[in-house]
């Protein structure tokens, strides 16, 4: 119990001081109902109707390498879980996916990992009937041995139904739902080490997920809360009942006693050890009123779910296990529940330096670079993988996947709506871990802004390496403390997380760790959403093109430098916060007012590949003229592939233009205009002329190639 509970995984030992750092964010915010702490936190989206949005992220990056199918389908089925224990219904997923070299001698084992996590993630929610709606997906080869599987889940609940994971009074019965067995044994502790080659050997600690018997869970759950007589409330994921039972009880000030003979087995000859920390799926404990048991059992019998009684609430802050009337365990839950916190050693580890991009050749063909970067793995469609996906079911997507921020609606406070999205550039925490964790937020909140939404909440998942090595530790402070500062300055809360370490791999010596990935995931208010690009207006033939912000020489860590010259280095992108604030204050404004068409965010490939993809979505030419843009007098390849923060492609309607160039000001500048069948950008010459059709064949078709597989889409 101790191995597990003391894990870096559940304990969060070297991270907690750190992590502090976050409640700088949260003070003063009335509309938090549940902070960090609990299983999901939840936040007030409309006063009217009580309304609340349940938000949870959580990886399953350990097993998701493993066994990809399963590993990735179960980090799918635990999310959800956090979502219904606090009484929400879960309404969409959203999953940040990063993987190894796919073009590189790994390909073949990449696309066996990707094909089995994807199928796993859609598979899962598809079948319990929750819409993923979105995420991003990346590839680089520092995550050949460790990929990443975060997952984002959002939930809708009333603030009277809301039910937490703390047990707060004494003699509560202690109901568990679900059967245990021995799969998915050690799971928190295999989570908390590094990856070798012997680790096909922890198969074991995978657990085995069963999507239906989760979407029996979801309705058991949600209809035995409307009794009123749950008080509280856990999934049981890492360490089991182990987990969840010591967790209930020392965050409400109580202890528990439990009787394992009572716990629903599904194998024979188990130990009281393998019990209490099984990690078998598709479990639940509830806390109940005492007498109210055989109502509550009723109701999961209906559905078919193993359940039983093992136990209940005491007084007297310990934690009490018996098999048979054998006393097993008896524990003090500070003890078990405080693990000894690390302070670990910290070495700068910034690998940005100066880079003089006249030392770097200038292609002669700047139109088969972008069709390069098009194609590229970071860069093309995710088609490919979001096809799988139900995105449709519930009837609340509005934005599907494959644009900046997905869009969902609701109908219990209309015309308001959700928008969410995820982000991370992890080569550019890569060279500055704070820089780059302060660009993924602006980042973050553009997508946002390109759909009207106002961000009310924030989630982080910080997939680093071993802790216990002083660089990654720097990495992981500094990245803390970039998406902190940056939440801090644009008023939104972090509200929970999640944080995977000890993604590194040693092989003959060598140590092998991921690239720093702090992914976020922001979830926004739209206060119409009929007034969002694309649904009130679309883009049409003699829009005007207008981008947000200069651009700069900021090439450090760009898909360029990367993709093209095959060189992770340069300065990368600093952020004006004053000025991008202003920005996206000013676009949501302009959205809401209905005068944008269209509005895409303009980063990983810059402004080339930005105008591509808005041509591309819209199946419409454009025209763009750079020479009065380009006030800072950049080489055409930096013009077009920069990755400056804080820039917005806006299409207007020629009748709105003034009104829009007015309202941004010194911040707007019109660059062209949509029409015809092909792109066009002029800078003092023609440097790019593409056929909408030839762009569209190469970022469509690319990925389904990667994979092996025909797309002929164009």
């Amino acid at each position: 119990m101790f191995e597990n509970l003391w894990s870096e995984h559940c304990s969060y030992r070297s991270t907690k001081s750190i992590l502090k750092l976050f409640s700088k964010t949260i003070k003063g915010n009335q509309n938090i109902v549940v902070g960090p702490g609990d299983d999901a936190a939840i936040i007030k989206i409309d006063e009217k109707n009580n309304l609340c949005v349940a938000m949870a992220m959580e990886s399953h990056n350990h097993p998701s390498y493993i066994d990809p199918y399963n590993g990735a389908a179960t980090g799918v089925g635990g999310i959800v879980r956090d979502i219904i224990s606090m009484n929400a219904k879960p309404i969409a997923l959203m999953d940040a996916l990063r993987f190894g070299d796919i073009e590189g001698e790994e390909g073949d084992k990449v696309r066996w990992l990707v094909e089995g996590v994807v199928n796993g993630i859609g598979d899962y929610g598809n079948r319990i009937g929750v819409p993923t709606v979105g995420g991003e997906c990346e590839f680089d080869r520092s995550y050949n041995y460790n990929n990443l599987v975060n997952v984002v889940c959002i939930g809708l609940v009333r603030e009277e139904d809301i039910i937490t994971g703390k047990a707060k009074e004494p003699n509560l019965s202690l109901i568990l739902v679900g059967s245990t067995g021995r799969d998915g044994i050690g799971g928190a502790s295999f989570a908390s080490k590094d990856l070798t080659s012997d680790s096909d050997e922890d198969r074991p600690s995978v657990q085995i997920g069963d999507a239906f018997t989760e979407k029996c869970l979801i309705d058991g759950v949600l209809e035995s809360c409307k009794t009123g007589k749950v008080k509280a409330m856990k999934d049981l994921g890492a360490a089991g009942i182990t987990s969840s039972c010591s967790e209930m009880c020392y965050s409400g000030g109580v202890g528990a006693e439990i009787h394992l003979e009572n716990v629903i087995l599904r194998e024979e000859g188990m130990t009281p050890y393998e019990i209490m920390v099984s990690e078998s799926q598709e479990r639940m404990l509830l806390a109940v009123e005492e007498g109210s048991e055989d109502e509550i059992i009723k109701i999961f019998k209906k559905y078919e779910l193993p359940v039983s009684t093992i136990g209940k609430t005491i007084d007297s802050k310990r934690f009490v296990v018996k098999m048979n009337g054998e006393i097993i365990v008896d524990l003090p839950l500070d003890l078990l529940c405080e693990a000894t916190l690390v302070d670990r050693e910290e070495k700068m580890h910034a690998l940005e330096k100066y880079v003089d991009i006249n030392d770097i050749p200038l292609p002669e063909n700047l139109e088969g670079v972008l069709l390069d970067l098009l194609g590229s793995p970071n860069i093309n469609s995710k088609r490919w993988i979001y096809e799988r996906y139900d995105h449709e079911v519930q009837l609340r997507t509005v934005i599907r996947p494959g644009m900046e921020a997905s869009v969902l609606r609701l109908m219990e406070c209309h015309p308001k709506s959700l928008a969410i999205t995820t982000d991370c550039n992890p080569t550019l925490c890569k060279l500055n871990p704070y820089i780059g964790s302060v660009y993924t937020v602006c980042e973050s909140i553009r997508n946002l802004t390109t759909v009207g939404a106002k961000p009310i909440g924030m989630l982080d998942n910080l997939n680093f390496g071993n802790p216990e090595k002083p660089e990654r530790m720097y990495q992981i402070k500094k990245s803390v403390e970039g998406l902190a500062n940056c939440a801090e300055f644009f008023n939104i809360p972090v509200v929970g997380g999640n944080v995977s370490l000890y993604n590194e791999t040693v092989i003959d010596g060598r140590d092998y760790p991921i690239n720093p990935t702090p992914v976020i995931s922001i979830v926004g208010v739209i206060d119409n959403v009929e007034r969002i690009p694309s649904l009130y207006n679309k883009v049409e033939e003699g829009d005007i093109i207008i981008i947000t912000n200069e651009t700069k020489e900021e090439m450090g860590g760009s898909e360029y430098y990367k993709y093209i010259h095959n060189m992770e280095s340069g300065i990368v992108p600093r952020c004006n916060l004053e000025r991008e604030k202003t920005i996206y204050d000013t676009v949501v404004k302009l959205v809401n007012e209905g005068l944008i068409s269209g509005a895409f965010d303009c980063s990983r490939g810059g402004l080339g590949v930005a105008i591509a993809k808005m041509c591309i979505k819209n199946n419409i030419g454009a025209e763009i003229h750079l020479k009065d843009y380009n006030i800072n007098n950049l080489r055409e390849d930096a013009l077009l592939f920069s990755e400056t923060s804080g820039r917005i492609i806006l299409s207007v309607k020629g009748k709105n233009k003034e009104r829009v160039i007015n309202a941004l000001g010194k911040n707007g500048y019109v660059i062209g205009k949509v029409g015809g069948n092909s792109l066009k950008i002029i800078n003092k010459g023609k440097i790019i002329s593409l056929s909408v059709k030839e762009i569209t064949k190469v970022y469509e078709n690319s990925f389904y190639e990667l994979m092996g597989e025909t797309n002929n889409m164009e």
